[in-house]
């Protein structure tokens, strides 16, 4: 019987070429689009779970609050909490505290020679680090970290450092000027290259001082293992109780001052972070690593399904309009005997069988597609989902259901048909048939302008962006990382001064640099210089924040173009003030509690610094608000301070546009002629600003990719649709024409009612676009406006493509000679 089946629906699909190319290919693209979309969304979901107690590692999330409101939203807490919940609690099974470092790392090679590379991922780890987290050891053992002075890199770090040689035992030394940092530490453990689908990303973890820790500066990325059966809403709950039961701990590290120094852990709280849901749902400041966006993962999701079901609904679409051709099949079938179960089961086998072929071509497809759609989504994927059972389980039922969802409707309606009435030609499609085609219609196009009003949307939000006024001019900027050897002693810092005096004058001396200055931080990075200061701004009580604190050369703002909006600009000889000068942005002024700009001007602010004496700075003068990081965020309150060489970790050149690559060359070189032992490394200030968007120029690619996938198979089926259609009204047309029809009244004839269902899709689509990217555009401070046109080029894309498809069909069908299609009449 299945041998029977298999040979009538071949001969069908043989037989009804376009019809069954246009359903086959329909599939394939719906289906290939889905699975390379589903295997996106399991890449990003895998994050983290193949840790093998990846479900009870959670991390400490830290907030401040002050006067009620949310200041501080951080991934890092205090560095004592980790001991202290490991020590009173014994729901906490395992405890790792992480803090990350940049820094220049060097190793000598047998012959003497220096490899130094400055490095971005670094941690310096508990020695359980290795226990609780699970990444495959290839030399060393988990207990690596357990001796001070250790360190485990990757191996495509051994390879970086030792080429050649055996890493364990080598030394490998670790400098950074900022923190003091110098470490020389013994390689006591090599592990395989950290996973693409890991959010602690690293290629060295030394080891921790193991202390106690501090409750100074949240400066640690803290990780708990519970225990089994430890409920973690219950644990979470606790959280707060042992905060109260530390503040005599508290109070022991905190000093006399009535304004400063103090952790109030009363405006503190903590709460749990599960491991695996990092990635995806959590965009705290100053993130271990880049994240996810939960949100994008799940329209995905969406675009995924609305593909695969305009697909299906396409082939729904088909086959219904093919009812009346097959009509006299059926009838002749039941006059020779079929039952209707025969039949139902004859076009149940047909619709499996196109699915099959469909999906093997759609398989194919994403083997030749998935490279570069690894390149256009940014994360290295490969077509595995064919591994997971779960997955698997899920397709199949998803197949089954589209094979059944897709046929059985025409099959009941072809087998239900009276074979007297079929071979007398009285068989007419049904209104309940027609209307369903037209709604079906109306869903594909609805579906396919909110993809293109989305696809719009994400496209300019990410333009805007881009090409906003940042509040500074950074074109033309090259950023040069500065020596991040540690200055351990008095003359040190005395020869790196004169060497950064001779650095920045050898190069304003270049006639390729038309500017150079130095800071702390650099635009597009989150400023990592935290400093509380008090105001007496507002009365009665003060005003006491953490701030950002960027360190800046005195040609800084005129560089980079800053509007001043009160008071003066650093001077080289600001040094020389009695009381320290600083300057505010507009949003650090707002924090402070000053009433507007020209109010801040002159008064003191208090700091202190580590052994707790209290300074008081002088606000000197007050900046435009600039964009520190993304235009997703709000503007950063930044204090601004006059730097001095020890605390530059960066130079900004501002160079002329005639000869890049040689003005770099040059620039390199006075680098290495001065800094011979410090690694080289530069880049564009636009290039990494823009570096933040990655995630939405990715999404807006992918987005853009599906939508036109899904508008190609919604034109798909209005093509095979528009072809039926003909087919079956092809004598009116000849009738018509010998009537005197015109080219262009046939083609008005046939059009009107597939635009005038395009015109309804759009009427419902408009309001679903405009909720959903209204939805996505939230995430966004600042962000476009909805636009007039956003809804209106999508809509006359789509009639303008509907009438492509329609026309192609429509205007030979109108040429051809009528004698053919009415002679046998």
């Amino acid at each position: 019987m299945i041998k029977i089946h298999f040979k009538i629906a071949w001969r069908i699909l043989i037989r009804q070429k376009t019809f069954s190319l246009v359903n086959i290919l329909g599939l394939a693209i719906g289906m290939a689009a889905c699975l390379l979309i589903v295997q996106y969304i399991s890449f990003e979901r895998s994050y983290d779970n193949f840790h093998v107690n990846a479900g009870s590692i959670y991390r400490i999330k830290h907030q401040n609050y002050s006067q009620g409101n949310l200041i501080e939203n951080l991934p890092r807490t205090y560095s004592a909490v980790g001991p202290a919940l490991k020590s009173q609690f014994p729901e906490v099974r395992e405890m790792t505290r992480i803090v990350k470092m940049t820094g220049l790392a060097t190793s000598r090679q047998p012959n003497g020679s220096l490899v130094a590379f400055n490095e971005k991922s670094i941690y310096v780890a508990d020695p359980s680090f290795l226990r609780q987290f699970s990444f495959p050891m290839t030399e060393g053992s988990p207990g690596a970290l357990q001796n001070p002075n250790t360190v485990v890199i990757t191996e495509a770090t051994a390879k970086k450092y030792f080429p050649g040689q055996d890493a364990i035992g080598k030394t490998i030394n670790l400098q950074e000027q900022n923190s003091g940092t110098n470490i020389t530490a013994t390689v006591t453990g090599i592990c395989k290259n950290v996973p693409a689908n890991s959010q602690l990303q690293f290629d060295f973890v030394f080891s921790g001082d193991q202390k106690a820790g501090n409750w100074s500066y949240p400066d640690s990325y803290t990780y708990i293992q519970l225990s089994p059966n430890t409920n973690p809403k219950a644990f979470e709950a606790k959280l707060s109780a042992f905060l109260k039961s530390s503040i005599s701990q508290v109070s022991k590290t905190n000093n006399n001052s009535n304004t400063q120094g103090k952790s109030d852990l009363t405006h503190i709280s903590l709460t749990l972070q599960p491991l695996r849901e990092i990635h995806l749902y959590s965009n705290l400041t100053d993130e271990i690593s880049p994240g996810g966006n939960g949100s994008m993962v799940w329209y995905l999701g969406i675009i995924a399904a609305l593909i695969l079901i305009i697909a299906y609904v396409n082939y729904l679409n088909l086959t219904t309009a093919k009812v009346i051709e097959r009509a006299k099949e059926v009838g002749i079938r039941k006059v020779l005997g079929s039952q209707r179960v025969q039949l139902i089961k004859q076009f149940l086998f047909e619709s499996f069988l196109l699915n099959i072929i469909s999906l093997a071509i759609a398989a194919f497809f994403v083997s030749l597609a998935m490279p570069w759609f690894s390149k256009l989504c940014g994360v290295d994927l490969n077509f595995d989902l064919w591994k997971g059972f779960s997955f698997l389980i899920a397709f199949v039922t998803i197949l089954v259901s589209g094979v059944l969802l897709s046929a059985i409707y025409p099959a009941l309606i072809l087998s239900s048909y009276k074979p007297v009435q079929v071979l007398k030609g009285k068989f007419t499609n049904s209104a309940q048939s027609i209307t369903l085609r037209k709604a079906l219609v109306i869903f594909q196009f609805a579906a396919t302008i909110v993809f293109m009003i989305g696809t719009l949307v994400v496209y300019r939000q990410v333009n805007y962006m881009k090409n906003q006024n940042k509040g500074m001019d950074m074109k033309q900027t090259l950023i040069v990382v500065a020596p991040q050897n540690v200055r351990a002693t008095d003359l040190d810092n005395l020869k790196y001064r004169a060497k950064d005096s001779t650095f920045q004058t050898e190069l304003s001396l270049n006639p390729q640099v038309q500017g150079i200055t130095s800071s702390s931080s650099i635009p597009g990075q989150i400023i990592d210089y935290i400093m509380a200061y008090t105001s007496h701004a507002q009365t009665p009580g003060e005003k006491s924040l953490r701030l950002s604190t960027f360190e800046i050369g005195s040609k800084f703002i005129d560089q980079f173009g800053i509007k001043l909006v009160a008071g003066d600009k650093f001077t080289a000889d600001s040094w020389n003030r009695k009381t320290p000068a600083m300057m505010l942005n507009e949003a650090a002024v707002t924090s402070l509690g000053f009433k507007n700009p020209k109010d801040a001007i002159g008064k003191l602010v208090e700091t202190k610094n580590g052994r707790g004496r209290v300074f008081q700075n002088e606000i000197v003068g007050v900046i435009q608000n600039f964009h520190q990081t993304s235009l997703k965020d709000d503007f950063t309150p930044i204090v601004f301070r006059l730097s001095d060489p020890g605390s530059v970790t960066h130079y900004e050149l501002k160079l002329k546009s005639s000869n890049l690559p040689q003005a770099i060359a040059q620039v390199e070189k006075t680098y290495k002629s001065i800094y011979p032992e410090s690694a080289f490394e530069y880049f564009f200030l636009d290039d990494f600003f823009n570096q933040q968007y990655k995630a939405e120029q990715h999404f807006g690619q992918v987005f853009t990719l599906f939508s036109g996938f899904a508008v190609f198979v919604a034109c798909l089926g209005l093509f095979g649709l528009t072809l039926t259609t003909i087919t079956q009204r092809i004598k009116e047309i000849g009738i018509r024409k010998v009537l005197g029809a015109s080219v262009s009244n046939i083609l008005l004839l046939i059009s009107k009612d597939f635009i005038g269902l395009i015109a309804i899709a759009a009427v419902i689509a408009f309001p679903l676009a405009y909720w959903g990217s209204d939805q996505w555009l939230q995430a966004y401070k600042f962000r476009i406006s909805f636009n007039a046109w956003y809804f209106a080029l999508p809509m006359l894309i789509a009639f303008l493509l509907a009438a492509i498809t329609i026309s192609f069909q429509s205007i030979r069908a109108a040429m051809a000679n009528p004698v053919k299609s009415l002679k046998t009449e």
